[in-house]
């Protein structure tokens, strides 16, 4: 089943997997691409995938040794890719400021939506701008939901690792 999820690929309005790319112009220019290579191509979603589809590329009969290079030089470079991808990440979570972005944010956006609740008409004259409140309204809520989806995700992750 293909990951949905990955903006990468290009029924999901990315730009597509070198390899995949690779495939879909072999397939313009005439050339017989087995459908197993195909749909492992569709699914991929990590390193593994594209472990399996090197595998199915190799033993594939249709294509020709030179067709077999560029299709494998290509998933070459998403594995690169990805790879860079996966560092660029964890060296992201390894220092203290990147971390405390998602908390302070979510932090200062509740103390400000709390105090214009608290204070609102009750001290002088303030009053929020009606045109303020639906803005508000969508930033507190998307920010809650990702804030708490998020960390709901992760903390699952890393159990499941376990």
């Amino acid at each position: 089943m293909a990951n949905n999820k990955n903006p990468k690929l290009k029924k999901n309005g990315g730009e597509g997997t070198f390899v995949g790319n690779a495939l879909r112009w072999l397939s313009k220019t005439g050339t017989k691409v087995a459908p197993e290579l195909l749909e492992i191509a569709g699914s991929i979603t990590g390193i593994e995938g594209l472990s399996k589809l090197g595998d199915a590329i190799r033993g594939d009969g249709d294509l020709s040794d030179s067709e077999k290079e560029l299709l494998l030089r290509e998933m070459e470079y998403d594995m690169i890719e990805m790879v860079e991808v996966t560092k660029r990440l964890k060296y992201d979570n390894e220092h203290t400021i990147t971390r405390l972005v998602r908390p302070i944010t979510y932090g200062s956006m509740f103390i400000m939506f709390l105090s214009m609740v608290f204070f609102d008409g009750n001290i002088g004259e303030f009053t929020i701008n009606p045109l303020y409140v639906p803005v508000i309204q969508s930033l507190f809520g998307t920010m809650t939901v990702f804030y708490f989806g998020s960390r709901g995700i992760e903390k699952v992750m890393k159990t499941w690792k376990k």
